[in-house]
């Protein structure tokens, strides 16, 4: 059955929520778990923005039970059609047993975005799984609805779990598909929203508590709200979200400092989370876990009851403790994970402006040969050969001709001299590293009319053919930006030559990097800061960049003396 037609304006507006579940032949649950699933979905359109819903439970070899939320409470009649389409549709691929062994259900009704999360149904069984699948908008919409999508799904998951569960009467059942689901959960995705989405509802439902998770700006010792699920309203989650920046609570301070989690009490709440805090979010027991990652505290996982619970017993806090161990994990990976995917397309693009700059330069090349010193060689020829053809010239007249052309001819050399200096300066092959710097910086200086102070210390000697040429295209990288971008009134430049190691400063009083600008000349500039740092990589060496808007940028390459024997000329 067709779907109906949507705008791009709807698309973007209205995005709607399908999750599919396969459960057992033999699950019978469903009236226990009815009014939570319905009050649930209901939630999600009225809380994560989602415009429809669905919840489809899939048991092989019968009819799927589906529960349907819409925000389009004036029309529900044409909302239930739209959910229709999809559940009939869906309903139509699963009649085929061989469908129904397919990795993912969702696959033919062609989701935005959609991921898997782990269900632990029943002793004995293998892991389950829940499909979350996002339609009716852009990529970079459902991409960001998907963690909310996810933690939604996750709560489903455990209300049915939870139906089965109590029926068994094992509770340490529960706790182990926990452990289950948060193991697949961190196996199967890098995404830290998604992973922390996650976490935050498992330990939630496992406690039947509020449960959020916030990371620290160690810096300025303050709060980044993270996540926040449970019985947060949307009162609550803007008051949480009003949490950024705060500085930390004297409980956060004492988790951090002991890297043990700390228990409140509705007798110290007020001591320890401050009054205002306890007062805005109702706060009465609470565990407060440190996030640990290579012994340094990178955030907080947050779990607490009402005041008139009765706490949290100890073997919980070992829980927690160990989800937020667990946590830290996740986080690290992914940050890696994420590292490693910023470094490869910063190659990338380093590899593609290597290219265009081998071709520019081919191009400028071709161009400066072509219409410079291949029409005055031409124009010479010419002008030969018309003096030897005249015998009547007189000597007087062919020997002002020759001057002439001597004159066009040094023109010329000299020309092919800055061709070739452009290329590689030879004085850095002949003469080493100290006068191309030297030589270099005053070509610059008098070129563009910019004050540039160089000093040399140290003991001056050849250095290895890499590590000269390395130095003197960082140095030349480093004064081209500064030309280019930064607007700078005066550059210094600090060669400092030891046994052990060369050191390069270049710094200018320029405009500065803004790193939260993402406009063409930042980018160009940062890409070449990049080169840089990849030639000091390259040689085992390092880079440094400080820059402040408006206050200059100071760049610092320290590159190790590995041997001072001369090499074939790198080129």
């Amino acid at each position: 059955m067709k779907q109906p037609q949507i705008s791009k304006a709807e698309r973007k507006s209205k995005p709607e929520l399908i999750l599919i579940c396969k459960v057992s032949p033999n699950f019978e649950s469903i009236e226990q778990v009815d009014a939570s699933l319905q009050r649930t979905l209901q939630g999600s359109v009225e809380y994560f923005d989602f415009c429809k819903a669905t919840l489809m439970l899939y048991r092989v070899g019968k009819m799927p039970v589906c529960w349907h939320a819409s925000k389009d409470k004036m029309n529900p009649d044409i909302s239930t059609a739209a959910h229709s389409d999809r559940c009939i549709q869906l309903n139509h691929y699963l009649s085929d047993p061989e469908n129904s062994r397919k990795k993912n259900l969702l696959d033919p009704l062609s989701p935005v975005i959609a991921t898997n999360i782990p269900v632990f149904l029943k002793a004995g069984d293998p892991i389950g799984k829940m499909e979350v699948g996002i339609f009716n908008t852009d990529y970079q919409t459902g991409e960001y609805m998907l963690a909310k999508a996810v933690s939604l799904g996750r709560h489903m998951a455990d209300i049915i779990q939870e139906s089965l569960f109590q029926r068994q009467k094992d509770r340490h059942l529960r706790k182990l598909s926990i452990w289950l689901e948060m193991l697949n959960t961190i196996s199967s995705t890098l995404d830290i929203r998604q992973v922390l989405h996650v976490v935050a509802q498992l330990t939630a439902d496992l406690f039947s508590a509020r449960s959020c998770i916030y990371l620290l700006n160690n810096e300025e010792e303050t709060l980044i709200p993270s996540v926040a699920v449970g019985s947060y309203d949307p009162v609550l989650k803007k008051k949480f979200k009003a949490l950024k920046g705060r500085k930390l609570l004297p409980a956060m301070k004492k988790a951090i400092k002991i890297e043990q989690p700390v228990v409140v009490t509705p007798k110290n709440s007020e001591k320890m989370l401050t009054r205002e805090i306890v007062d805005n979010f109702d706060y009465g027991w609470v565990i407060l876990a440190p996030i640990i990652s290579k012994e340094k505290t990178i955030g907080i996982m947050q779990v607490d009851q009402p005041p008139e619970a009765e706490g949290f017993e100890s073997e919980a806090v070992e829980i927690i403790f160990a989800i937020a161990r667990a946590t830290a994990v996740v986080i690290e990976n992914a940050r890696l994970i994420d590292m490693l995917g910023q470094k490869e397309q910063l190659l990338h693009q380093l590899v593609n402006k290597l290219i265009t700059a081998q071709e520019d330069e081919r191009r400028f090349i071709a161009a400066d040969l072509h219409d410079g010193i291949i029409q005055s060689l031409l124009a010479i020829w010419y002008r030969l050969q018309r003096i030897s053809a005249d015998e009547d010239m007189k000597p007087q007249e062919w020997q002002g001709e020759i001057t002439e052309l001597t004159g066009v001819l040094n023109d010329q050399i000299q020309e092919i001299r800055r061709i070739l200096y452009d290329l590689r300066p030879i004085i850095l092959d002949n003469y080493g590293l100290i006068p191309a710097v030297e030589a270099h910086v005053n070509h610059i200086s008098e070129k563009h009319d910019l004050p540039v102070e160089l000093r040399i210390s140290g003991v001056k000697q050849r250095l290895a053919s890499k590590t000269e040429v390395a130095l003197f295209r960082i140095l030349q990288e480093a004064l081209t930006n500064v030309i280019k971008h930064a607007a700078a009134s005066k550059v210094k430049v600090d060669l400092v030559l030891k046994e052990e190691s060369i050191v390069l400063v270049v710094e200018d009083d320029g405009a500065g990097i803004n790193k939260n600008q993402d406009d063409e000349p930042q980018t160009i500039k940062r890409l070449g800061l990049a080169g840089i740092n990849e030639r000091a990589l390259l040689l085992g060496g390092n880079c440094k960049i400080d820059s402040t808007p408006g206050k200059g940028t100071r760049i610092k390459v320290s590159i190790p003396v590995k041997t001072t024997s001369r090499e074939e000329p790198e080129k």
